[in-house]
């Protein structure tokens, strides 16, 4: 069976990172694996600490590689250590930068995304990320375009800036340009950047091209927001438990 891994943080609320990168991965047909490159602690409310395991990320990834068949990579928080993931970026390979999270915590990571990007096939930056990532001021849809560009250009990947700020409206560049429009909800959920950057590559992994691999994971998203549940006191979590009903999961 086709193998998926996921580079990312654990959340032990089940809220975000790689628990949902694996649950939505194993929705879309793949085995999921996963590379643990830091713990937090944390809940739906607020991130109160952090522990990085860079040290060990090399170690995990050679024995998932080593034994499985890995078609590719999806990279979420990642504090620093970033040399060891490139070593595995042979592969697939989509960046999700996580730079602050949903409750508002700084994880002062930027230069570990700006290594990444160099290396990946796809990143998927929010607006803001996108900012962080060039020089770029986005205030409009077409700011936002002029900025994937930019991003392409200087870290030579395709680039999805997904549009929670841009009315629902997610941009895409690949060498040409794409946007995708979904129903926009007034509400933030956590969890959506893990959701929609797992589903994405799961589509390319299946052979899709990126304008249509952005298409269904924004779905699979829209559907995980629509379903989403309140868990604790503070934020929604999104609920991805009926992906598979709007997709083909063969992974082939």
């Amino acid at each position: 069976m086709k193998t998926i891994v996921s580079f990312a943080g654990v959340d032990p609320s089940g809220s975000a990172g790689m628990f949902v990168d694996l649950a939505v991965i194993k929705s879309l047909g793949f085995h999921p694996a996963g590379v643990v490159t830091c713990l937090t602690y944390q809940n739906t409310c607020k991130v109160k600490g952090i522990v990085n395991l860079s040290k060990h990320v090399e170690k995990q990834a050679r024995e998932i590689f080593e034994d499985l068949d890995v078609v590719g990579i999806k990279v979420g928080l990642v504090l620093d250590g970033c040399e060891a993931i490139s070593k595995f970026m042979n592969v697939l390979s989509v960046v999700d930068p996580v730079m602050v999270s949903t409750t508002g915590y700084n994880f002062n990571n930027l230069k570990v995304y700006k290594f990444l990007a160099k290396r990946c096939d796809v990143i998927t930056p929010n607006v803001d990320e996108a900012m962080a990532l060039s020089e770029c001021k986005i205030k409009s849809l077409e700011d936002a375009k002029a900025c994937a560009r930019e991003i392409s250009k200087t870290y030579g990947c395709s680039v999805v800036i997904t549009g929670g700020k841009l009315k629902g409206v997610d941009v895409i560049y690949d060498g040409r340009l794409y946007t995708v429009e979904s129903k926009l909800l007034n509400r933030e959920v956590r969890g959506t950047g893990c959701v929609y950057s797992s589903a994405l590559t799961c589509y390319l992994a299946k052979g899709y091209d990126l304008y249509r691999a952005c298409r269904e994971a924004r779905k699979i998203v829209l559907n995980a927001v629509e379903n989403s549940k309140k868990v604790g006191r503070c934020f929604d979590v999104v609920n991805i438990r009926n992906c598979y009903k709007l997709t083909d999961v063969n992974s082939g």
